[in-house]
């Protein structure tokens, strides 16, 4: 007994087997950290790289300055969410020194997502090997990695909505009851839409659709909707509010929505793309978009794009089809990025997880209600970025979710090479 303790103790040459556990789990968010750190310190310049960066960090600059939220002139055309969470670094470090500190916390916001992915895994396989496989395919996916090193709203956006995910299964396995828990789940979903206009106001019947999936009576269910719909609009109510009192009209999101359903649905974008460039009358367009009034210019943007798709619905149908594509499409829809190394790294990334969340939604078809927030979720964001615009940058925050179905079948990919190794080798001894 006294020689079996020394030979297991530390320092004898033999690994700790919590020590080594503890270390097994970590190592993807280490890998994930090493890799940020590596493309935020050397691959990215010390500066924002695209336009929309420069627009948000701006925001975030005059907001710690004046405490007042600003998009250039505008005063709602997108959501604060991005902006306050930059502030503190700006006002703590100046807005050029800032930018660092701000990729450096995008990354922990990406170690979060590793957790959050591995949590969703747990709740809905209840595989051993899932959730680690979930999280370190996280940790080291390309857009992810790339993403956390751009003054962007998707890294924050991705982690809120993971986060609002991982809370409504939590509540669902709670019994999904007006509790606590569901005040919990609202308020991810509100932060996330605070940061994102993107979900609008899918939130409210997500929640009631996951409680009916899950067993609860319509009369329930309608219950669960009108208590999270009241929940989502109180918690949103301080954005309403303020843009009522600034802009004397309701603005529930955004004031820049009608423009990307305009840039998507004109009479010069015969490629379903999605640039102000080239995909629509430039001139135009630069007359509009120079109002003054940003509530007239979402009305004229919004009444142009439902004309044209009253006026022309086969060339609408068209071109959702080649929305489709594109949103779905394993490699970038640029043309400077479309061939070489940046399609292969799509191609080789992306590829495989789509491929493996395919199989896995054929091999979990019995389980479609257990499934369905997450087949919402994909489902709803492929239409309305059919129906807008759609890029492989909108399709980001579905990723992690493909990851969450595509571990399942890698692990058990996993366990069964390793069943096999394992008899091979008790054959040949």
């Amino acid at each position: 007994m006294t020689a079996e303790i020394r030979a297991t103790a530390p320092g004898n040459g033999f690994a700790d087997p919590m020590k080594s556990r503890f270390f097994y789990h970590f190592l993807p968010y280490l890998a994930c950290l090493l890799a940020c750190s590596a493309v935020n310190l050397f691959y990215f310049p010390s500066t924002t790289v695209f336009p929309d960066e420069q627009r948000i960090l701006a925001s975030a600059v005059r907001l710690a300055a004046t405490g007042e939220f600003w998009v250039w002139g505008d005063r709602a055309w997108e959501m604060p969410g991005t902006a306050l969470f930059y502030t503190p670094a700006v006002w703590l470090f100046g807005p050029q020194a800032a930018i660092l500190p701000i990729r450096f916390a995008q990354s922990v916001l990406l170690l979060i997502q590793c957790g959050l992915v591995a949590l969703i895994t747990r709740r809905l396989f209840r595989n051993g090997q899932a959730p680690y496989i979930a999280a370190s395919v996280t940790a080291l996916y390309p857009f992810f990695i790339f993403y956390q090193g751009l003054l962007l709203s998707e890294t924050l956006f991705d982690t809120l909505l993971l986060a609002s995910i991982a809370a409504l299964f939590w509540w669902r396995d709670r019994g999904f009851r007006i509790d606590a828990a569901l005040v919990v789940v609202s308020l991810c979903f509100a932060l996330a839409t605070l940061t994102k206009a993107t979900l609008t106001i899918l939130p409210p019947l997500l929640i009631a659709a996951t409680a009916w999936t899950a067993g609860a009576t319509i009369r329930r269910s309608l219950a669960i909707l009108a208590a999270a719909a009241c929940l989502y609009a109180a918690l949103l109510s301080p954005w309403w509010i303020r843009n009522a009192t600034l802009l004397h009209t309701f603005i529930p999101f955004t004031t820049s929505s009608a423009q990307n359903l305009y840039l998507g649905n004109n009479p010069h974008n015969l490629t379903a793309g999605a640039s102000w460039a080239t995909d629509v009358d430039y001139a135009f367009t630069q007359k509009l978009l120079a109002l003054p009034d940003e509530i007239e210019r979402q009305r004229i943007f919004g009444k142009l794009a439902v004309d044209y798709i009253k006026q022309e619905p086969a060339a609408f149908a068209i071109a959702a089809g080649r929305k489709f594509l594109r949103f779905w499409n394993i490699v970038p829809n640029a043309d400077d990025f479309k061939a070489g190394l940046y399609a292969l790294i799509s191609a080789v990334s992306f590829g495989p997880v789509l491929m493996l969340a395919l199989l896995c939604v054929g091999r979990r078809w019995r389980q479609w209600r257990a499934l369905s927030p997450l087949y919402l979720i994909i489902g709803y964001f492929t239409l309305l970025h059919i129906v807008t615009i759609a890029s492989l940058r909108y399709r980001l925050p579905l990723e992690p979710l493909l990851i969450v179905l595509a571990a399942e079948p890698l692990a058990a990919i996993v366990a069964f090479v390793r069943q096999r190794y394992a008899t091979i080798r008790t054959v040949r001894t």
